[in-house]
């Protein structure tokens, strides 16, 4: 019942926090599906990347302290793909913080981070 408890009260954070916007101008928005999972799972991680000339990079990562995994792609400008969505497979249980870097052509960044949980066996939180 305690387990049940705590993976409602986490799918609720998790799809608050997923809501959110950047505040940054909207230059970049992240979008983590799904928020709350079971392990091996995968987790889709979708970049929204407002058109601007100026931007040339973008990286995306999640890092749960055990497990990493990363991926960077260059951008050209305003005519890089609005929506950039990358699929992070068989992801062991973990809490996950999946951040988005958005550099543009000055070394100025955009970063937003969003929280994704993929349970361990059994339906149980990771340690």
């Amino acid at each position: 019942m305690k387990t049940r408890i705590t993976l409602a009260a986490l799918t609720i954070i998790g799809m608050l926090t997923a809501s959110g916007t950047t505040g940054a101008s909207e230059k970049l928005t992240l979008r983590v599906t799904p928020n709350v999972s079971s392990a091996p799972s995968t987790v889709i991680v979708k970049a929204t990347v407002a058109k601007n000339a100026d931007n040339r990079w973008l990286h995306i990562e999640a890092d749960s302290g055990e497990f990493f995994r990363s991926s960077e792609i260059q951008l050209d400008g305003d005519r890089a793909p609005l929506v950039t969505e990358i699929r992070l497979p068989n992801l062991p249980g973990g809490e996950y913080t999946v951040m988005a870097v958005l550099r543009n052509n000055m070394g100025e960044e955009t970063i937003v981070r969003r929280t994704a949980l993929v349970l361990s066996r059994f339906g149980e939180p990771p340690r």
